[in-house]
C-alpha cells in the first residue's frame, strides 16, 4: 500500500495512532520499518502525514502524525452509475473506484443484471469498506466514495440522478459507454465540465431502451474501443481516459 490509511477509532491520544491489525503487519513485514522511521499516512476522509513510528512490535505499531497537509479535491467530481456486477467484479470496481478519486459510485439494476447479485453481502455497506479503503491506499487518497445501490433504472435516472450534482446552476457532463457508437471519449468529452456522470453497463452491455433513456437525459454515448471490456476494466479505461484528456494541453 502506497499510503497506511488511518481512522479516528485507530487514535490513542493526539497525534498518537496505535494499529494492530493488517496495516501493522505491512509495516512490520512489507516495509521493514522500525521505531524512528517515516511513513506515509492519511486520516480517512482526512488530511494526509508523514508519520513517525514510536513503537513496532509484534503485537501493534504505534505512531506519531503532524504536520498534516489536506488532500486537494478531485477535478473534476466524478459519479460513476455501474450495473450491478457479480460480487468478485464489484470488489475490484470498488477498489478502482477509490483509488482513482471517484465521488460517488451508484450501483444499479439493468435488464440483464442478474437479480442475486442483489442478495450479495457486498451490498452493505460494512462490507464494502475494506475495498474501498484498499483503494485508497493504493491512489493515496483518503476520501471514501460515497456507495448506494439502487434497485429500479428507471426511477434512479429520472428521479434521483438529478440530485447528485453539489452545483445547481449547471447540468453535470453525462457519459454511457456503449460498444455500438462511433464517438470515442475524445469526442464527448468536456474539458471545462466541473462534475461528471458516467456510466458503465453490465457485462452483456445495455439494452436498447436503457440507451435510449439515458440519451433522451443527456448522455452521450462513446466507445471505449473494439473490444469487449469487463466491467472492472472498462471503469478503469473510462476513469484514464477521462484524465488523460483532462491533463492535455488546449489545442490538442
Amino acid at each position: 500500500m502506497n499510503l497506511i490509511i488511518i481512522a479516528e477509532h485507530d487514535r490513542l491520544d493526539g497525534n498518537s495512532f496505535r494499529l494492530v491489525d493488517f496495516r501493522a503487519e505491512h509495516i512490520r513485514s512489507v516495509l521493514n520499518l522500525n521505531a524512528g522511521d517515516p511513513v506515509e499516512v492519511g486520516l480517512l476522509n482526512g488530511p494526509t502525514a508523514t508519520a513517525r513510528i514510536e513503537r513496532v512490535s509484534p503485537g501493534e505499531v504505534v505512531l506519531c502524525a503532524d504536520s498534516w497537509r489536506e488532500v486537494p479535491m478531485s477535478e473534476p467530481e466524478i459519479d460513476l452509475i455501474c450495473a450491478l456486477p457479480r460480487p468478485q467484479t464489484l470488489k475490484k470496481v470498488l477498489i478502482a473506484s477509490a483509488m482513482m478519486g471517484v465521488r460517488s459510485v451508484h450501483l444499479i439494476r439493468a435488464n440483464r443484471v442478474e437479480k442475486s447479485y442483489f442478495q450479495s453481502p457486498l451490498i452493505q455497506a460494512e462490507n464494502q469498506l475494506p475495498y474501498l479503503v484498499e483503494g485508497l491506499a493504493q491512489g493515496k487518497l483518503t476520501r471514501l466514495p460515497r456507495v448506494q445501490v439502487h434497485d429500479r433504472f428507471r426511477q434512479f435516472f429520472e428521479d434521483d440522478m438529478p440530485h447528485l450534482t453539489l452545483d445547481s446552476t449547471s447540468t453535470p457532463l453525462r457519459l454511457v459507454g456503449i460498444q455500438e457508437t462511433e464517438y470515442s471519449m475524445h469526442d464527448v468529452f468536456d474539458r471545462t465540465a466541473q462534475e461528471i456522470a458516467v456510466a458503465i453497463g453490465p457485462e452483456g452491455g445495455w439494452v436498447p431502451f436503457e440507451i435510449a433513456l439515458m440519451q433522451s437525459l443527456g448522455f452521450r454515448p462513446f466507445t471505449l474501443g473494439r473490444w469487449t471490456l469487463r466491467v472492472e476494466h472498462a471503469v478503469i479505461a473510462a476513469l484514464s481516459q477521462m484524465e488523460l484528456l483532462r491533463m492535455m494541453p488546449s489545442g490538442r
